[in-house]
């Protein structure tokens, strides 16, 4: 996006502003409409020094950098929502967004709570005070439940907050809707750790980190999963092999790369589901998935897929007729290295 609006070189840029919450209408007007803004169809090609707007000769209300906005804070300025329109490009078989495209929508909303903030630097979305110390976050696990997929078409709003989890984490919680109706689809639960970027080790938050980090979380607990014995915190048991399906031999894309150099964590939800049979897939949907990740992976790694249906004893809820629960293991080829473990729980899909 960064590098798009650098190469509009005769627009003047103007820094990005994450606007007030307003009442609007979810009538689709276009993307901008959609976001609760005011948009016109032309957008000008230059910006005069008096700050005028000539090119097509159409005056534009916002200029470009304006209408790439992103999404908005409550009053408190600690939730922070954000609409998105699901594309062709979005959905699968189903015709309707995979699981992939939910778990990438909710990592964008993340990064855009932080820019929002102002704490983008150097590309990377981290409060001031952790650059200083030479901190980040790395994602330790996640859970997302989806009880409705939406469709090519539709537009989802994701609500989004963090608050601290213990010494050296944070928890990442997500309510995702559908914009057009208020019903909420899916529920997702995030933990980061903090690590050292130079010694690649965990590190906990010393008073300062924590104050930063507590003064746009929210001011009381508030759980996304708020009841007793859910699935986001059972615990992933390691798969025993061999394995019921396998995929072997995976190996990262280019494309797969985020801007550490390393494979980003949306890419491990194709490479966990991959083992899953064709007639499985064909006649399922994924109900539930939780990842938790264990070390990092590069291009030219070469990934083994396993995967083995779990019998689910603990649950108090036993799974109803038709779901099928899998564990998951992706390692090194070759090796007893993970890199992560999994479970998903898939429904029968509706005719």
């Amino acid at each position: 996006m960064f590098s798009v609006l650098a190469a509009a070189a005769s627009i003047k840029l103007v820094p990005v502003r994450c606007h007030k919450r307003r009442n609007f209408s979810p009538a689709w007007n276009g993307v901008n409409s959609i976001m609760g803004r005011p948009t016109s169809h032309s957008v000008p090609h230059e910006q005069n020094d008096d700050g005028t707007m000539v090119g097509n000769g159409v005056t534009s209300e916002l200029i470009l950098p304006e209408k790439m906005i992103f999404g908005s804070f409550e009053n408190d300025k600690t939730v922070y929502k954000e609409s998105f329109v699901i594309r062709s490009s979005h959905v699968g078989l189903n015709k309707t967004a995979t699981v992939e495209t939910i778990a990438s929508l909710l990592q964008e909303t993340a990064c855009n709570r932080a820019i929002c903030l102002g704490w983008l630097a150097d590309g990377f979305p981290t409060p001031p005070t952790m650059r200083k110390h030479r901190l980040t976050w790395i994602t330790f696990r996640v859970h997302i439940e989806m009880y409705k997929y939406p469709a090519w078409g539709d537009v989802v709003e994701i609500e989004h907050w963090f608050e601290p989890d213990g010494r050296i984490a944070v928890r990442l919680d997500f309510i995702i809707r559908n914009l057009s109706t208020g019903e909420m689809i899916g529920r997702s639960t995030r933990k980061c750790l903090m690590m050292n970027k130079d010694t690649r080790k965990l590190q906990k938050m010393t008073g300062e980190v924590r104050d930063e980090v507590l003064a746009t979380s929210t001011k009381s607990p508030r759980y996304v999963f708020a009841e007793e014995n859910n699935q986001n915190s059972k615990k992933i048991s390691k798969l025993n092999k061999p394995a019921d399906y396998s995929q072997l031999g995976l190996k990262p894309r280019r494309a797969d790369l985020d801007m550490n150099n390393h494979v980003n964590n949306v890419t491990y939800y194709s490479w966990l589901l991959q083992g899953i049979p064709q007639d499985i897939v064909d006649t399922h949907e994924v109900e539930a998935i939780t990842i938790e990740y264990r070390q990092e992976c590069q291009f030219g790694d070469s990934i083994d897929s396993f995967a083995s249906t779990e019998v689910d004893t603990e649950s108090l809820n036993p799974m109803s007729e038709g779901r099928l629960q899998f564990l998951h293991l992706l390692q090194f080829s070759g090796t007893d290295h993970e890199i992560n473990r999994g479970r998903t729980v898939w429904r029968k899909l509706q005719k």
